[in-house]
């Protein structure tokens, strides 16, 4: 923390200059450097332990609500503030701005590469975890996770009246591609559900299932009225909540009871 005396901060650093005999011999006695005892008569900000050295050389006490506080890192901020006025009057620093802009957008870029190539379970899940604080997964099913809406609590509520024990959400990896499906069940069956009013939701299913189909029997539940815009999904297809009973017995077959 740095310190500033309000009003007679110049007042009191000189009478412990004259006190001592000058700036070379109060940075003798306090050991703070005479060009910084300068600095602090001009009214610059000290650190609390240099302030509290000098006022225990005068032996005087300062009420705290004469003095002002700085959090350690103020200078920095300060001489960003002022890197930024000179740049803006010598009119640089909207290119300087993009060029750092830039730099920082290349560091990432990198820094993702990197991640995928050395450490791909690591950074998916770093990943998630992002997307999980964005979106804000309000909902709480009876099993005591959160998902991320209405219809995956219905499903999840579903699945742990059925006595069927699922992760939700968990990461699994196909080949050299990584996903994170709604529902997986016995490390066997995976269920995706989906409200999602828009058709080219279907296709991006039914393009993922062929990824998830090589090591998972997938199914897609959604609700009856979505029926018209999820038929191409034919056979995986689940309409409907209460519709999951008709695949409860190959389902309680392939998965762990609770």
């Amino acid at each position: 923390m740095y310190i500033k005396i309000k009003d007679n901060q110049e007042k009191i650093i000189k009478k412990a200059r004259i006190k001592a005999g000058g700036y070379r011999k109060l940075e003798k006695i306090t050991r703070i450097p005479k060009a910084s005892i300068y600095n602090y008569e001009k009214l610059e900000a000290m650190p609390e332990n240099r302030f509290k050295i000098i006022i225990n050389f005068l032996k005087i006490k300062i009420k705290k609500e004469n003095l002002e506080f700085f959090e350690n890192n103020w200078r920095q901020k300060k001489g960003g503030i002022n890197c930024v006025k000179s740049k803006k009057k010598k009119g640089v620093f909207e290119r300087d701005l993009k060029k750092a802009q830039k730099k920082g957008i290349q560091k990432i870029k990198e820094w993702h590469k990197k991640m995928k190539k050395e450490k791909p379970k690591e950074y998916y899940l770093i990943q998630y975890g992002k997307f999980k604080k964005i979106c804000g997964y309000k909902y709480k099913t009876k099993k005591g996770e959160k998902v991320r809406n209405k219809f995956e609590e219905e499903v999840a509520n579903k699945l742990y009246k059925m006595k069927l024990s699922y992760e939700y959400e968990p990461l699994v990896k196909i080949g050299k591609k990584w996903f994170f499906p709604d529902f997986l069940i016995d490390n066997k069956i995976i269920i995706e559900a989906t409200a999602w009013e828009g058709k080219e939701k279907a296709y991006l299913l039914r393009k993922k299932m062929k990824h998830l189909n090589k090591k998972y029997k997938v199914f897609v539940i959604i609700p009856k009225h979505l029926y018209s815009k999820y038929k191409i999904l034919k056979n995986s297809l689940i309409v409907g909540i209460d519709n999951l009973d008709l695949v409860a017995q190959w389902l309680e077959r392939t998965a762990v009871r609770i």
